[in-house]
Parts: C-alpha cells; structure tokens; sequence
C-alpha cells in the first residue's frame, strides 16, 4: 500500500513533491493517515490549494464530495465549491476523468499525481498539477481523499520545469 518512492519520482513540480513527503510523513506502521493527522500549519504555504474531497458511497458507484476546497479554487471556478459534488462543477468532460482518479485512490488506497487541464471556462491557458493522497478514519478505508493542485500557464510551464524531458505530448 504505502512501499516505494516511485510516484515521488514521477512529480515533476517540488510543489507536489513537499505534499506528498509531508503526507507519507503522517502514514505509520503501514496505516493511511486520518484527516486529523494533517496540520494546516504544516502546509500553509499550500493552503490555496489544498482540498479534501469525502468518498461518498452511493449505489451503484462512488460519488466525490468537496469537504473543504481552499481559496486558490476560486479564480478556476469563479465561485466556491465546497460542498459540491464533483459532478456537478463546470468542468465539462473532465468529470469522468475526474471519477476516474477518485475512485482508483479510493479502491487501490494509493495516491496518485498527474497533470490535465483544468476543463473550467476561460481555463485553457493552464496546465493543473495535481495530487490525490488517501485519508482513513481507520487507517486501512479511505474516506476521504487531500488533494493539492498547482495551476500554471502553458506559456511559463518551461520555468517551473527541472526536467522538461519528463513532460511529453
């Protein structure tokens, strides 16, 4: 569940890379961490764009919840999205992509990291960095999933870069 760096080593931005050692810095003795286990004064440098989305079971399927979205996601959306269901933010064709991620973390219990467009009006400038890390109340289930994103603009992603080679088309 929690063995290896390999994920650590595909992040590209050191943005994703401190959530994710701060996270594994929370799993002990094999265990997910709990919500509780993560101190907002330990990431407040990444506030803005720290959510915690609840795994929602609903038959037949999974269905995501924002629990807390920080205040970075309000330019993406133009509008608070805590308290809404994945599916039902303007971000068109990304919902499934979305679903997709939600539910391999949840059922696998690994985190995951990537990159995608946002799929948000007005949005299509940015490349979304982005990382899904497990929470359990019990330490085996997921009940709720921290996610970081870091948005950058196509035309500044070289900068943001220490191996360009790592992205390609």
């Amino acid at each position: 569940m929690l063995a290896g760096t390999a994920l650590r080593h595909q992040m590209i931005l050191p943005q994703q890379q401190f959530v994710y050692d701060y996270w594994r810095s929370k799993c002990r003795g094999g265990r997910l961490p709990c919500r509780a286990d993560i101190d907002p004064a330990d990431i407040c440098e990444h506030l803005p764009m720290i959510s915690v989305i609840e795994a929602c079971e609903m038959s037949p399927t999974l269905r995501f919840k924002y629990r807390l979205a920080g205040t970075g996601f309000w330019p993406m959306f133009e509008d608070e999205i805590s308290g809404r269901y994945i599916d039902e933010l303007p971000i068109g064709n990304r919902r499934d992509y979305w679903h997709r991620v939600l539910t391999r973390v949840t059922e696998l219990r690994r985190p995951s990291a990537g990159v995608t467009k946002p799929g948000t009006p007005m949005r299509g400038h940015l490349a979304q960095f982005w990382i899904r890390l497990p929470l359990s109340d019990d330490g085996v289930n997921v009940t709720s999933i921290l996610g970081f994103d870091h948005l950058v603009k196509y035309s500044e992603l070289e900068q943001y870069l220490v191996e360009p080679e790592k992205i390609s088309a």
